[in-house]
């Protein structure tokens, strides 16, 4: 295979890259020969958590790899937008500016608002100007390459029988057409349609589309014939298409070119009347009863989503303009939030002298720092004398907690002023993602529940909530070192009921 690359860019770019940091040994050669020696398919949308699986590389280091090789263009970073219901990508975006929070499929037609958590992910592409991709010109794919591929998300996956497939593998279970129609050519479907079955059929040219839904409480006993006219404007039937072009059911929304038939046999038929070849995707499912129907059909295999960047500091410090519209928020179903303060600072203010105090302050917030990102995490922001930081995994900022305080005890040895003292408070839940004071911040009751938390922590402790404590892993990581943990139940205010916490308390830390 005879590879087009810029040998000139290459270079200078990788040089770039190397130098903006110590890597780990031969993580750049790692980098080089995939760039070398990949597919095409390999090097568009890249998951940086999937690549560093393969070559033997940390998560945190990948991620800051790919990142700062976007820094330098040497990779083009995309914020890619996925129905929960179908796997599509909806949208793939340069910046994040540009990203609503609800959006329409235009596959299967569902209406969501993206979640963070794993709706929106991260993934990175070779440009055409370091090495020319067939997925740079999606016009020339095969049909099989930009369905599965270009428009369908490669590490979604979908719960059929007890079994985790990719849409390729699920593809003959539901497909009743794919192929290619010329002027003149008919596609005759015969099928049945149970209750809210859909059978929906999609022009790969433009993804657009029509949905026949199997509707009412009357079964028909013959076979009812709908007729669909493809012209270079879409689909034109004589049916009556449903008012107002949208059908709620359970918790999800169908929004579009909706038509209802009643469920039993049916016979669709599509005449391509445009002037040129197109492609055709027909396709068939039966949607489970509301009670036992899943929102979120798809799952992914380990993934760069927007909110595990955004527990990354390298991203904060690289990419400090890509933040939502101000007028936006984007939901997000777990997010781990750290706060800290220091105690009775008012006072140092006053004993000290502003002077010393402000640079004991600074000094401090040195050692916060260095925990959280040696804990892969991110500061949020810094409110006075305290700190807001975010983590991808709970586990992480319990650590990051520890450290804080093992490193305030050794800076406040070695100081002539050595009485600081940290209050930490950590929680998670569920938040709203917004922009403000031209940031990434997060806002609701999870955000105020830490903050109040580490309120009631006194100097020297971390609180952490029953929802931090019921990770696995979190009480595992404190029977490692000598601490004493006290389960408690503590009032907050603008809380009705109490709230159940783990008092952190104890020596350094072994090493």
């Amino acid at each position: 295979m005879t590879q087009s690359i810029n040998e000139n860019m290459l270079e200078v770019l990788l040089s770039k890259v190397e130098q903006v940091r110590s890597w780990s040994p031969r993580v750049m050669s790692k980098l080089e020969n995939f760039i070398r020696s990949a597919e095409d398919d390999e090097l568009f949308r890249v998951n940086p958590i999937e690549w560093a699986e393969s070559k033997g590389v940390a998560e945190p280091e990948a991620i800051d790899l790919f990142l700062h090789s976007a820094k330098t263009v040497l990779f083009n970073m995309d914020w890619i937008v996925i129905c929960p219901c179908c796997g599509m990508i909806m949208h793939s975006l340069s910046h994040l500016h540009n990203m609503q929070p609800r959006h329409t499929c235009t596959i299967c037609t569902r209406d969501d608002i993206a979640t963070l958590d794993n709706y929106v992910q991260v993934v990175f592409t070779l440009p055409p100007a370091v090495r020319e991709l067939r997925y740079h010109h999606p016009e020339s794919l095969a049909m099989d390459d930009y369905l599965f591929k270009y428009v369908l998300s490669r590490n979604a996956r979908y719960f059929v029988g007890g079994t985790n497939m990719t849409f390729s593998q699920m593809f003959p279970l539901m497909s009743k057409h794919f192929g290619t129609v010329s002027r003149g050519d008919r596609v005759t479907v015969e099928t049945k349609l149970g209750p809210m079955g859909v059978l929906v059929t999609n022009r790969l040219a433009d993804l657009s589309g029509v949905v026949l839904i199997g509707l009412g409480d009357e079964t028909a006993t013959e076979p009812q014939k709908v007729v669909f006219r493809l012209t270079a404007s879409g689909f034109e039937t004589d049916l009556p298409m449903i008012d107002p072009n949208k059908i709620i059911y359970g918790q999800v929304v169908l929004r579009g070119a909706l038509y209802a038939v009643k469920p039993g046999p049916i016979t669709l038929e599509i005449e391509q009347a445009s002037s040129g070849d197109e492609g055709l995707f027909v396709w068939q499912s039966e949607v489970p009863s509301p009670d036992k129907f899943d929102p979120e059909m798809v799952n992914f295999t380990p993934s760069l989503t927007a909110k595990r960047l955004f527990a990354c500091q390298t991203f904060h410090d690289l990419f400090r303009s890509e933040v939502f519209q101000e007028s936006q928020g984007f939901s997000v179903k777990d997010v781990t939030i750290l706060f800290t303060d220091l105690k009775s600072s008012t006072q140092l203010y006053n004993q000290i002298g502003d002077l010393n105090a402000f640079a004991l302050v600074r000094e401090h917030y040195g050692v916060l720092n260095k925990a959280i990102l040696n804990n892969h995490g991110a500061v949020v922001k810094t409110i006075g004398d305290a700190i807001m930081a975010t983590f991808n995994q709970p586990q992480d900022a319990v650590s990051a907690g520890l450290d804080m305080l093992d490193g305030l005890r050794e800076m406040n040895a070695a100081s002539q002023h050595g009485d600081l003292e940290l209050k930490v408070g950590i929680h998670r839940g569920a938040a709203i993602s917004v922009t403000l004071n031209e940031r990434i911040d997060y806002f609701g009751q999870t955000i105020n529940t830490a903050a109040r938390v580490q309120g009631s922590a006194g100097g020297g402790e971390i609180y952490i909530t029953s929802d931090i404590y019921a990770e696995p892993d979190v009480p595992a990581l404190l029977s490692q070192h000598p601490l004493e943990v006290a389960p408690m139940q503590i009032e907050l205010k603008g809380i009705e009921e109490p709230v159940k916490v783990y008092r952190i308390t104890g020596a350094n830390r072994a090493v």
